[in-house]
């Protein structure tokens, strides 16, 4: 678990456009899909969703209106899969920002592809909390009991997106940034460094994915997973 964890946790660049950072998935806790996500499974992924532009959405729309931001920076911690995201300065990015600083919406949600997710038993699941340290909640132990399906390799993240009712409900937004400093943040700040390289990538090839996207999300596939 340590190798996930960085050294450094620099500030969110933010412009007049104003910024976030956020969980797109939390580790270990089982969804509301029934999916547990292990620590590392994103790690053969990132680079190649940043490369591709790694797109950012509202609620999983697959059109090009709803891209709302330009993704900074995608790195584990042992919490999950953190996000760093400029808010584009268009009407819809605004309009999805104004409601984050109101905290009318401040979850998250992830596509992805996953590689062999397997069905684990109530006693297998247990084995792996207590492996990696994590205390479950009461709640957690009853989702347990019905098993879960196991993903421990993404073999590609498709998108990241802000939405009003996740799958998994610890993923969401910690902070928010304008450009006169910090608007917002979580009351309960994330266990874990977080490494933030700041690297702004091209919203024309973001823009690009989403226009292309059509054919990925709509294909048929038992591994794909949105939560």
């Amino acid at each position: 678990m340590e190798k996930y964890e960085k050294a450094t946790a620099t500030a969110v660049n933010a412009g007049s456009a104003g910024s976030f950072r956020g969980y797109a998935a939390r580790f270990l806790n089982i969804d509301r899909q029934g999916d547990i996500i292990l620590p590392g499974a994103f790690s053969g992924a990132i680079k190649e969703f940043m490369d591709d532009g790694g797109l950012v959405l509202a609620d999983h729309q697959n059109k090009t209106s709803a891209v709302i931001g330009t993704l900074i920076d995608a790195s584990e911690d042992k919490n999950g899969l953190m996000v760093d995201v400029t808010f584009s300065a268009t009407k819809s990015g605004q309009e999805v920002r104004q409601l984050v600083k109101e905290k009318a919406v401040r979850k998250m949600s992830i596509a992805f592809m996953a590689k062999k997710p397997t069905r684990i038993p109530d006693a297998q699941i247990r084995e792996l909390w207590a492996k990696y340290g994590y205390i479950p909640s009461e709640s957690q132990k009853k989702l347990a009991r019905s098993g879960a399906n196991l993903i421990s390799e993404v073999a590609e993240v498709l998108e990241v997106s802000i939405v009003p009712i996740p799958a998994n409900p610890g993923a969401e937004i910690i902070a928010v940034k304008s450009a006169d400093g910090p608007e917002d943040s979580a009351p309960t700040p994330p266990t874990g460094e977080i490494a933030v390289a700041g690297r702004l990538l091209d919203f024309t090839n973001v823009v690009k994915r989403a226009e292309l996207a059509d054919q990925i999300l709509s294909s048929v596939s038992p591994n794909r997973r949105q939560v």
